[in-house]
């Protein structure tokens, strides 16, 4: 018997721990806690309420816990009384517990708050266990107990909610006690009263339905619930709280079915008015009103006896009728819910009224719709007549006629609510068959007016809403609401529109009966303007009608003569066919028509048929593969127009043509506004007149175009231009003469034209009329036929038309003149290409016109400023430089004096600005344009094309210099334009086959004759671009490459004057050129880190392809290049030049020298960038090395000659450059001794200036003359000995790893000296920088000046010695055997800092791939002092061997992983840190030979570095630890594995850790190992789940998962795996803490050994209460209660669980 009750004790113990818990302050700790208590509440229960029940007694109520703690355990008892089964309580269990909650309820003083709801809930669950006692008990309470009836009154309520069935048998005596009690109880208690009794009714309401027979409802019940139900009625109802009434008008709605019938009849008078007064009193919450409204109307108005008569019911119908309308309304504030709620209440009491009186209702309801002064009412009559027409339509059958009639006085209203209730009552009246005759059709109109709302209107009534809500306010709108709903109400335009189309759609598709009224009907609504917006819906709805007419073999037809009000089919075809125009617009618009056109095939005439079946689905199918951004508009409407014009040639009937142009020109009227539209009606209009042969009917037509057409828009203005055109085609004479009459119409009114001056509309109105003109003009002359055209052009021009229609003011009617001068260009160039050639005589006269338009008239052929800044302006010039190139273009050739005045009218456009983007892009494209075009047209032999080209070229030089980037872009991509032209002519001139002949007999004939090579001036035009070559844009150098490359492509094809050279050097050259063009094809242009290879390769090229003229002509022009603008590109200048004269300088002469020499000078002077003058100094020390360094050197001494003349005093030091120049041949290797034997030799040659101690010596050789020469060679000698000499640099190369390792050990020791004194670190630090810039080791400085700070701080200066020396080894990789030989023996000194900079220097040098020698010295020299006294030497030396290159650590492995087995414990955690850090990196190259005998050695290392506290230790002991196991094979496999099976839970608990890199580091750990342990379902969980393991919930899963895999598994190492997670209970981690529980409390969850669970499950469950007690973090205490939870279950199983283990616990 002991046996059996000691797991009972056990078991008990943990649930009194977990509901102590209950009192934590955490609430993640009392979560879990009642988790874990509900979790074993059916099998403890009895244990669990025995604690709680000590608890509950014993507990001390600490202030503001006191709450928290007793609704926990009020709420654990609850759920666990719950989970019970019936009579499983005795009934002293129960009458404690009734005490308790009872006491509790008194206890408590707040009645809403959770402790009071808890102790409820007690009572409750009490009562649904043994209901008869818990209410006997209750009742007491009830007449004269301590506890609050309020209490009591909510508990019930919430015991008939729970089990109304076991609640209802003691209704009575609840009623009995409780209605003596409500006429005494205060206000604020009297909602709570009520919301009781709904739910006392409400249950009595279930138990009725679920037990008929029962009972319950007898006499003395029903005297009850009248009690209660008079005293609602006579005073509840009407209480002054709104609260109060509410809630009993809800305890009423669930009275109602529970009352005698004649004592509800009797109270009817009373209790309607009543309940509608509440809610007049608060209408904000409807739904308690007319849900209690409802439940009354079912029980009053039953069929077939109705207890009201329809009189009474009014003043319900008056009152919720309006509430119908809110329905219909957006709320914003999440009601929607509520509203909907609402209204289906209110429908369904007008369905009941409507079932009892059909006829009295409809009545009322269209009553209220014709007097209705409120739109709320009128809204509401319409939604409720929706909501009833389906459901009485049998009842209301006689009404229809007068219902029709009602709904067609609303039609026209203007609120947008109700319209869309409209229109759904239209779709319900049409599916109840309620429109049938031909006026109903009134109805179809109303659906295609709302259909056609437009996108403007939508964007108009919006604005208006958006307006009125910011104007009016909350507070004002509530003012002005009827305004506001009559203008936009609560739908939005957008949404009105779609359902109509909806409803049309689906009358048309679902409704047969709806076919007569829709067809021919929805043809008549095609055509007026006011139903263009529907037009798509209308073609989907036709398109429905016909196919179900084909479908019924139904013929397709209209009757006219029946029917003559129908449009014909010219009349649709010409709506719809305009309408094509804008195929993006709304429902697919294009796409709805094409299709309806398909189908109403057969209306038109049979040819047309077959040609639509071929040409729609084209359309289509273009429509449907073009994309928003890929639309070519222009394309579509030619396709519209072509598909006009073959369905008007395959029909092939003049009157029918005639009929379709009077449709067309009918149409006008339908698009006034739409200019769109309308220009494009002018096409249509066009393309059919073209048809016709009548000339008297075109002249009508066309001047009804004209009086139709819209000439202030631009593109209504340029539709009537093509309208005009296309009947030009046909009848140009006709359309002339029309010309003519309206331009001598506006030139008669010459006085008006003067007065338009002083009013500048009427301006505006001339200029319209006059691009009008010019256009139709330009179209009639494109359109029309070539074999006419040329006289009406010359008369056109001769007679001076245009002249008369230059002036125009604005910039569209200027676009206009210049567009229809551009097409009569560009007709007289079509004429040419259908054989029918002639030059246009006055050519050069409309040049005039064109620049006339281009420029202002007042800055003679001057750009306007102003101008260059408009996008309208920009566009005139754009269409002027088009028209240019057409007129250039025709005949006859352009003279030089045109020319000229079209390059200076144009080129200046290259300095436009960059914005607006599109319009200049296309600007300057077309400009390129132009001038290829003048050079193609220039002349026929090569000198002219040449000298056409070179001064072209010269002309864009000025731009090809800008200091403006998109200048220089632009005009480079002209010159590669105008060179690309040039080549074809040269090329063109003879055949490949020619070409070779010409070079292998040096030959050059044919025609035309080509230029030679020497009139491209080559050096010069090389020089211009190959500075360009190093601009700053990438397209810049890549097109200045391509214009090199264009150059001496083309120079290859042409003779040279003086005979061709060699085929030798020819083939060279074309090898040169093949490699530039392929340099340029492969470049990177993008990449600057390319731009000086690049540049090098182009200029090698330029060098082998440059003859010895072309070379010294280059060289001196080299001043312009090297002084551009532009400072790259004068360094790329700069840099070429030196290159050219590297490769080519031996072949320069004495004559050739001196003037390179002065250029180079000349621009050094010019130069003010000190980097670029030293470039360009260097530039000339290449030229005197590669030449005559003499005559160089000459030239330098005259300069400075020069230059102290125009001083005029020795005094004055030269500055620059000529100090600067000294300078450079001082330094210069090759230079400074022949430059130092000049400066003396000049000196022997004339007398030496004399001082104090050899006067008497110089007296004798004193000079005759004044000679400045020796005067700068002395300037030039100071100037060299300042900068240093020759034997210094040789003795400090010879000493060069001495001073280094001096200076860097001194910058260690500085740092020991007392006090740390700073000033001794920053004089070294100077004298380190001072010998990297006399070495002239760049690098070095900068890597001393970023390290300053480092230097001076103590601890940072290591890395900073490190930098250095990692600089050293990369520019003087010579030196660091020296230098480790030095710094070898330092380490042995006594001097710690020093020690430290030497070993910081070596193990830099380590990484550095030396010599075998030095890395084998450095190795062993670092693995000997791991043993220093000083922990920074002995992390430097492990950090310098982990860096061994991976080349040779194979060989050093075996020392390297000695040192790490030794560092890797060491008590500074610094050099322990770097030990383990660097293990990785050793072990990812050596074998597995080197590793196995310290495989072992290191694991053990390994896990005692895993619970070190520093983050970074853990992350990389992990980490190592999983690299290391790659290693684990052979015999070692098992020895290892033991170390795994031992450290596996320590890297899944870590899993789950506080830092990320621990986490990823053992998530990577587990990877690595789950493989070896040789488990299939280890490495698949591995896979899955690690990578989840971050979050809480999936942590848990991942190690559940885990848990059961390593019982399964390893059953056998069970005892290893919960020994390790039992010691994480210590960690100082609570997160390790908590995954420790929870791994434990899996594992021992999932455990069907008894033997070890009784083991294990004792120890931790002490552990666990302990934990739950007093551990500090709430996150271990809730795993802890947690864990208890799942281990109860183990725990009843445990018999060797001593009680006094836990004594100490509880």
């Amino acid at each position: 018997m002991a046996s059996d009750e000691e797991p009972a004790s056990h078991q008990s113990v943990v649930i009194q721990a977990l509901v102590g818990a209950l009192s934590d302050s955490s609430d993640a700790v009392r979560e879990a806690a009642t988790i874990s208590l509900c979790k074993d509440a059916r099998g403890s229960a009895h244990v669990i309420l025995d604690c709680c029940l000590t608890s509950l007694r014993t507990v001390k109520r600490r202030g503001g816990q006191v709450a928290v703690h007793r609704s926990s355990v009020l709420n654990v008892m609850a759920r666990t009384i719950r989970d019970m089964e019936r009579m499983q309580l005795s009934e002293d269990k129960i009458k404690s517990m009734v005490k308790i909650s009872f006491a509790e309820m008194t206890s408590c003083k707040d009645l809403d708050s959770s402790w009071e709801h808890a102790a409820s809930s007690l009572l409750v669950a009490v009562c649904c266990q043994m209901p008869s006692l818990v209410m006997e008990e209750i009742f007491l309470q009830l007449v004269g107990g301590s506890v609050p009836v309020l209490a009591l009154v909510q508990a019930l309520a919430e015991f008939s909610t729970i089990d109304a069935v076991q609640f209802v048998p003691h209704m009575k005596g609840v009623l009995s006690r409780v209605l003596p009690l409500l006429g005494g109880i205060k206000d604020a208690q009297k909602k709570t009263f009520a919301d009781a009794f709904a739910c006392w009714s409400a249950g009595m309401i279930v138990y009725v339905e679920k037990y008929p027979s029962a009972p319950y409802l007898g006499p003395d019940m029903q005297a009850l619930l009248h009690s209660a139900f008079d005293l609602f009625l006579g005073r509840w109802l009407l209480a002054r709280d709104a609260k109060v009434s509410l809630a009993t008008v809800e305890a009423l709605a669930q009275m109602f079915p529970l009352i005698n019938k004649i004592q509800l009849k009797s109270a009817l008078p009373k209790l309607v008015p009543s309940i509608l007064s509440v809610y007049k009193k608060d209408s904000s919450n409807c739904f308690p009103v007319t849900h209690a409204l409802h439940m009354l109307l079912e029980v009053v108005l039953p069929s077939g006896q109705p207890m009201l008569e329809f009189q009474a019911v009014v003043s319900i119908l008056n009152t919720i009728l309006p509430m119908a309308s809110i329905y219909s309304r957006k709320e914003r504030n999440g009601e929607a819910s509520a509203i909907l709620k609402n209204f289906n209440e209110v429908a369904t009491c007008f369905v009941i009224i409507g079932t009892a009186f059909p006829e009295d209702l409809f009545n009322y309801l269209l009553s209220q719709r014709l007097n209705a002064k409120e739109m709320e009412a009128s809204l509401g009559v319409f939604l409720i007549l929706k909501h009833l027409l389906p459901r009485l339509a049998t009842s209301w059958n006689g009404k229809r006629s007068t219902l029709l009639e009602a709904v067609k006085v609303s039609l026209q209203e203007p609120n947008l609510n109700l319209r869309k209730a409209l229109a759904e009552l239209v779709a319900i009246m049409s599916a109840v068959g309620f429109l049938q005759q031909d006026n109903d059709r009134i109805f179809l109109e109303f659906l295609v007016k709302q259909s056609a709302i437009t996108d403007s209107e939508v964007k108009i009534l919006h604005s208006q809403q958006e307006a009125l809500e910011i104007a009016l306010g909350t507070r004002n709108a509530e003012i002005h609401q009827n305004h506001l709903r009559l203008k936009v109400g609560f739908v939005s335009p957008s949404e009105l529109r779609v359902v109509s189309d909806k409803i049309l759609y689906l009358l048309a598709s679902t409704t047969p009966h709806m076919e007569e009224l829709m067809w021919p009907f929805l043809l008549k609504v095609l055509i007026p303007p006011c139903f263009t917006g529907a037009i798509a819906t209308l073609c989907k709805c036709i398109c429905e009608i016909i196919k179900r007419k084909n479908g019924k073999g139904e013929p397709v037809y209209v009757d006219y003569r029946l029917q003559p009000d129908v449009p014909r089919p010219e009349e649709v075809l010409g709506r719809l066919i305009v309408l094509l125009q804008n195929p993006h617009a709304r429902n697919h618009l294009a796409a709805s028509i094409l299709t309806a056109l398909l189908n109403m095939s057969s209306l038109f005439p049979t040819a047309v048929q077959l040609l639509w079946e071929d040409e729609i689905p084209k359309l289509k199918a273009y429509i449907s593969d073009s994309e928003d951004d890929s639309w070519q508009q222009e394309t579509w409407e030619e396709m519209i127009l072509h598909l006009l014009s073959e369905s008007v040639d395959v029909i092939s009937s003049s009157e029918w043509t005639m009929s379709m142009a009077n449709a067309l020109s009918g149409h006008y009227c339908l698009y006034e506004g739409d200019n769109q539209h309308c220009a494009f009606l002018h096409r249509c209009l066009g393309v059919v007149l073209s048809k016709v042969d009548n000339r008297s009917f075109v002249r009508e037509k066309i001047a009804t175009m004209y009086r139709q057409s819209n000439v202030a828009d631009t593109a209504n203005r340029l539709g009537l231009a093509m309208g005009m055109g296309l009947v030009a085609a046909s009848h140009l004479d006709t359309v002339l003469e029309k010309l003519k009459d309206v331009l001598e119409k506006e030139s008669r009114r010459t006085i008006t034209r003067f007065l338009a001056s002083f009013f500048a509309q009427r301006e505006k109105d001339v200029d319209n009329i006059y691009a009008a003109l010019a256009l139709m003009y330009g179209y009639a002359a494109s359109y029309a036929p070539s074999t006419v055209i040329e006289a009406r052009i010359d008369k056109l021009v001769g007679t001076n038309v245009l002249s008369r229609l230059l002036d125009v003011k604005s910039a569209a009617a200027k676009q206009a003149v210049i567009t229809a001068i551009n097409l009569l260009g560009q007709a007289v160039i079509k004429a040419g290409a259908h054989g029918v050639p002639f030059p246009l005589k006055r050519r050069d006269t409309m040049l005039d016109y064109v620049m006339t338009l281009m420029v202002s008239q007042t800055s003679s052929y001057v750009l306007a400023t102003q101008s260059l800044l408009e996008a309208d302006s920009l566009r005139t010039q754009n269409l002027a430089i088009n028209a240019c190139t057409t007129l250039v273009s025709v005949e006859p050739k352009l003279t030089s004096a045109s020319r000229d005045r079209i390059l200076e009218a144009t080129l200046r456009f290259y300095t436009l600005p960059a914005e607006p983007a599109p319009v200049v892009d296309s600007v300057l494209s077309d400009l390129t344009n132009l001038l290829c075009v003048i050079l193609r047209t220039s002349g026929e032999d090569g000198k002219s094309r040449a000298d056409q080209v070179h001064h072209l070229l010269n002309s864009l030089d000025q731009y090809i210099s800008s200091q403006v980037d998109h200048h220089r872009e632009r005009a480079c991509m002209s010159v590669l334009a105008l060179l690309r032209e040039f080549r074809t002519f040269c090329t063109a001139g003879c055949s490949h086959l020619f070409l070779s002949l010409c070079l292998l007999y040096k030959v050059v004939s044919g025609t035309p004759l080509l230029p030679s090579r020497d009139a491209l001036i080559l050096g010069k035009r090389v020089m211009m671009y190959l500075p360009r070559c190093a601009d700053v844009s990438s397209l810049i150098r890549k097109s200045s490459a391509q214009i090199i490359d264009l150059l001496f492509s083309i120079a290859l094809t042409l003779p040279k004057l003086g005979g061709s050279s060699s085929m030798e050097s020819r083939q060279v050259s074309f090898g040169a050129l093949s490699s530039l063009e392929e340099l340029i094809a492969v470049s990177k242009w993008d990449s600057t880190a390319e731009l000086a290879g690049t540049l090098q390769q182009i200029v090698g090229a330029v060098s082998i392809l440059l003859t010895n003229d072309e070379y010294v002509s280059a060289l001196q022009y080299c001043n312009t290049a090297i002084c551009d603008i532009i400072p790259q590109c004068g360094e790329g200048a700069t840099f070429a030049v030196k290159q050219l004269i590297l490769e080519r300088g031996n072949q320069l002469g004495e004559r050739d020298i001196p003037t390179i020499t002065q250029s180079l000078f000349k621009a050094a002077t010019s130069v003010a960038e000190v980097g670029r003058r030293q470039k360009v100094l260097e530039t000339v020390c290449s030229l005197a090395q590669e030449t005559q360094s003499r005559i160089v050197m000459s030239e330098l001494l005259a300069a400075a000659v020069r230059e102290a003349q125009v001083k005029d005093s020795l005094k004055h030091k030269g500055s620059w450059p000529i100090d600067e120049a000294f300078k450079a041949f001082a330094n210069h290797v090759d230079l400074a001794l022949p430059f130092l034997d000049y400066l003396v030799s000049v000196l022997d040659q004339t007398p030496v200036l004399k001082d104090d101690t050899d006067k008497n010596e110089q007296s004798s050789h004193a000079p005759h003359t004044i000679d400045y020469f020796p005067i700068a060679a002395v300037r030039a000698l100071t100037t060299a000995f300042r900068v240093g000499g020759d034997p210094i640099r040789k003795a400090l190369e010879q000493r060069y790893a001495t001073v280094f390792c001096a200076l860097l050990l001194q910058i260690g020791g500085s740092h020991g000296t007392t006090g740390l004194d700073k000033q001794a670190s920053r004089d070294i630090i100077l004298a380190f920088k001072t010998f990297c810039r006399f070495v002239g080791d760049l690098d070095m400085e900068n890597v001393v000046d970023s390290s300053i700070d480092e230097l001076l701080t103590e601890g940072y200066w290591i890395k900073a010695v490190g930098k250095i020396a990692h600089c050293v080894a990369l520019t003087h990789p010579k030196k660091v055997g020296a230098i480790c030989n030095l710094l070898w023996p330092v380490l042995k000194r006594d001097y710690v800092f020093q020690r430290i900079a030497a070993a910081a220097a070596l193990s830099e040098y380590v990484k550095t791939r030396g010599t075998a020698d030095v890395l084998e010295q450095l190795v062993g020299v670092l693995s000997r002092h791991i043993g220093d006294e000083s922990p920074v030497v002995r992390r430097l030396c492990v950090e310098g061997l982990v860096q061994v290159p991976h080349d040779d650590m194979a060989q050093y492995a075996p020392q390297v992983l000695g040192v790490i087995v030794t560092l890797i414990d060491d008590d500074v955690e610094s050099v322990s840190y770097a030990a383990v850090q660097g293990l990785p990196l050793v072990l990812e190259i050596t074998t597995e030979e080197t590793v196995v005998p310290v495989l072992l050695n290191l694991c053990v290392r390994l896990r005692s570095l895993q619970t070190r506290e520093s983050v970074h230790m853990r992350a990389a002991s992990f980490g190592a630890l999983g690299t290391l196991s790659a290693f684990a094979t052979g015999s070692q496999l098992d020895a290892f594995l033991e170390q795994m099976h031992s450290i596996l839970p320590r890297v899944l608990l870590h899993i789950n850790d506080e830092d990320s890199s621990v986490r990823q580091a053992c998530k990577t750990t587990f990877k690595r190992i789950a493989p070896l342990l040789q488990a299939e379902e280890l490495k698949h969980v591995a896979r899955l789940d690690c990578k989840e393991s971050d979050n809480r919930l999936y942590y848990d899963a991942f190690l559940k998962e885990i848990t059961r895999h390593l019982i399964t598994r390893f059953s056998d190492r069970l005892d290893t795996y919960l020994s390790c997670a039992i010691q994480a209970f210590d960690s100082p981690w609570p997160r390790v803490q908590a995954n420790a529980v929870s791994f434990v409390a899996f594992m021992l969850s999932q455990l069907e050994d008894q033997r070890s669970s009784s083991i294990y499950v004792p120890q931790v469950v002490t552990l666990l209460m302990r934990a739950v007690e007093n551990s500090p973090s709430q996150i271990v205490r809730a795993r802890s209660a947690w864990a208890l939870g799942v281990l109860l279950e183990q725990l009843k199983l445990s018999s060797s669980f001593s009680g006094d283990v836990l004594a100490g616990c509880t």
